[in-house]
């Protein structure tokens, strides 16, 4: 048997993954009665709440380099369930796609896809690394995104040079990563230590992350850190006890946010020690 290429020498299993979507299934049957209850607060409380690191990306980072590009095809790599790709597909007009390897992960996005009214053909189920997926879809896409993927894997250089791939000349590469580092990483270590085994930390510092674009292939328009603090970054395992003190900062969180917009407004307190993510985005040479 032939050695498993480094970029697809994966720091998680294909278990965890698919119990993660099953989970993810579970929370999405229940979207609808608390779109019901959040509606009842009314737009402007709603837009207080909201993650401040949303309100950043959504808001603030993303629209220049989004606008104007309606009608053209997004691929997110490692897509479930998908709410990502809706949100682009409604706030921008993108042509949703999705490539995911987890069954269960695939079935929840096509699922979210058929509810908003997008083709569920539209999600690839397959492995990224298939070279046959390559060979289909080489320069297919004029956006290729991933969010909390390449830090999965001990090679993120091949990983990011297989986005690449996908992506037309011109088209714009969007790659980030949790921050799991500083103050982060000593709170993910006391809730749930073994997901830390599952992530490449080395990455996460941003010098690391920047060089994982080449240069002669993309050409950088944004690369840092956006977000200030949340407690949204962290999980526990099921049935922990640290799920009360979990509990408790989620619900901490919503005042957090309110704070954060309310002081900060669109300039962010970007930290290596505390902000939640870290984000590229590029225009392919």
């Amino acid at each position: 048997m032939s050695a498993e290429p480094a970029s697809e020498r994966r720091l998680t299993d294909d278990g965890y993954w698919d119990g993660v979507h099953a989970t993810e299934a579970q929370a999405w049957s229940g979207t609808r009665l608390r779109s019901r209850l959040k509606a009842l607060l009314g737009p402007r409380l709603r837009e207080s709440m909201r993650a401040y690191e949303d309100y950043l990306l959504w808001d603030v980072i993303l629209p220049p380099y989004l606008e104007g590009r309606r009608g053209q095809a997004a691929v997110e790599i490692g897509s479930a369930p998908g709410s990502f790709l809706t949100q682009l597909h409604e706030r921008f007009g993108l042509v949703p796609y999705g490539i995911e390897y987890s069954p269960p992960g695939a079935e929840l996005n096509r699922r979210l896809f058929a509810s908003h009214g997008i083709d569920p053909g539209n999600v690839i189920e397959a492995d990224f690394f298939d070279p046959g997926l390559h060979q289909r879809h080489r320069e297919r896409f004029d956006v290729v995104l991933s969010r909390g993927f390449i830090e999965h894997f001990a090679d993120p250089e091949g990983a990011v040079r297989k986005h690449l791939d996908l992506l037309r000349p011109g088209g714009l590469l969007m790659v980030s990563v949790p921050n799991l580092r500083g103050l982060n990483l000593a709170l993910a270590w006391l809730l749930h230590r073994e997901v830390v085994a599952m992530h490449n930390l080395e990455i996460m510092a941003r010098p690391r992350f920047a060089a994982l674009f080449p240069a002669d292939l993309v050409e950088p328009l944004f690369c840092g850190y956006y977000g200030t603090f949340s407690f949204c970054l962290f999980n526990v395992r099921p049935g922990s006890l640290m799920r009360l003190p979990l509990a408790a900062g989620l619900k901490a969180q919503v005042a957090l946010n309110a704070l954060f917009r309310g002081l900060l407004k669109d300039r962010g307190a970007e930290s290596a020690w505390f902000s939640p993510n870290l984000l590229f985005v590029g225009i392919k040479r």
